[in-house]
């Protein structure tokens, strides 16, 4: 009986392992047709679709992406790869997706793409088959970079360099010459071949554009946006700007002590402003002719300071036009006033026997 028990064991131990690995192959066929299912069915599903699609935007998408976009930049202000770089930044940030109901059906679902807050551009899915075999599909992407394109003014004077991006704007750039300095408007009139302003106008890039400014030297300069904002800039060598900065500071003193009446000896004070005056002139026929009327007569002193010349210009023929900004303090009945003021200067130079004034612009 012993031997027959421990046989029939045997076989109950063998049928149940062949029962388990039995059990254990129908569970794994089992499984792997019901994940097989749940993979279909999750790949039915729209969001598998478009989760696929936010991974996509590589290099190379981008670029396909914005190709037309790019073509139509101007590259002589920003290279085609510096354009690809700024617009691939974009995408740099967390991508996510928003389904925009108002344009979506069963059939069509239409994204908006965004990165962070910013809208990128919109896609949609179309669906084909149904139930676990539904498959979707991207059937088209739109993405508008329109709104990248930056454009500006750029005033500057004309003898001025001015660079885009490391790049000199050439003429082409330039849509008006021949603009005056407010500050010198009436010196315009009077025939002189006057220093103007030029606007250049630059779009169609991307991006902030790296604008800087050269003198004719090759010196940095501010550039400014407003014409009034300008002062005139040295075109004359080192050693006439010394010359006519130093008759600056010492024709001023003699101008302001005159038109304020020092010490109410007019014919004194013009007798020492006389040898500024070039002889024959106007400007020697007005000094005489205001003897009788300055305008500070009835002050009691004034300070001049603060002398700055901002720039002296060739004008050809040894004559030089000077910019120069002053202020004086009047101390009259009233207390003492600050005024400040600009002056042009047309001066003459006329080597050893010195430089005179020959005409006068207040600004």
């Amino acid at each position: 009986m012993a031997k027959r028990n421990k046989r029939s064991s045997g076989r109950f131990a063998l049928g149940m392992i062949v029962y388990a690995l039995t059990f254990i192959v129908f569970l794994a066929i089992g499984l792997r047709i019901f994940w097989g299912m749940i993979d279909s069915y999750e790949k039915s599903q729209p969001k598998h679709a478009i989760d696929r699609y936010i991974q996509s935007f590589d290099s190379e998408h981008i670029r396909a992406l914005s190709g037309d976009f790019v073509s139509t930049l101007d590259h002589r202000l920003q290279s085609e790869e510096d354009s690809y770089a700024l617009i691939e930044s974009l995408f740099k940030g967390e991508l996510h997706y928003s389904k925009k109901s108002a344009e979506s059906t069963d059939d069509r679902l239409v994204f908006s793409i965004l990165s962070d807050d910013r809208l990128l551009g919109t896609m949609a899915l179309n669906r084909s088959g149904s139930g676990s075999d539904t498959v979707w599909t991207v059937s088209d992407e739109q993405f508008d970079f329109s709104d990248l394109v930056n454009g500006r003014e750029i005033l500057a004077p004309a003898e001025w360099t001015v660079l885009c991006n490391g790049t000199a704007l050439g003429e082409e750039f330039i849509a008006e010459t021949g603009i005056r300095y407010p500050s010198m408007e009436e010196a315009y009139d009077y025939g002189f071949s006057l220093p103007t302003l030029v606007r250049y106008e630059i779009g169609n890039y991307i991006g902030d554009a790296a604008i800087s400014a050269r003198d004719a030297e090759g010196n940095e300069m501010q550039l400014q946006p407003d014409p009034a904002a300008y002062t005139l800039s040295d075109r004359c060598t080192e050693d006439q700007r010394a010359r006519m900065e130093d008759f600056t500071r010492r024709f001023l003193p003699l101008y302001i002590a005159f038109m304020s009446n020092t010490n109410h000896n007019a014919y004194d004070n013009y007798a020492r402003v006389h040898p500024y005056l070039l002889p024959g002139s106007d400007l020697e026929s007005r000094f005489y002719n205001a003897i009788g009327g300055q305008v500070y007569s009835h002050s009691k002193g004034d300070y001049l300071h603060d002398v700055v010349v901002h720039g002296v210009f060739d004008l050809g023929g040894d004559r030089f036009l000077i910019d120069v900004d002053y202020q004086v303090d009047t101390t009259g009945n009233a207390g003492t006033i600050a005024n400040e003021a600009g002056m042009l200067i047309v001066a003459e130079d006329q080597q050893k026997d010195g430089i005179f004034a020959s005409e006068l612009f207040i600004k």
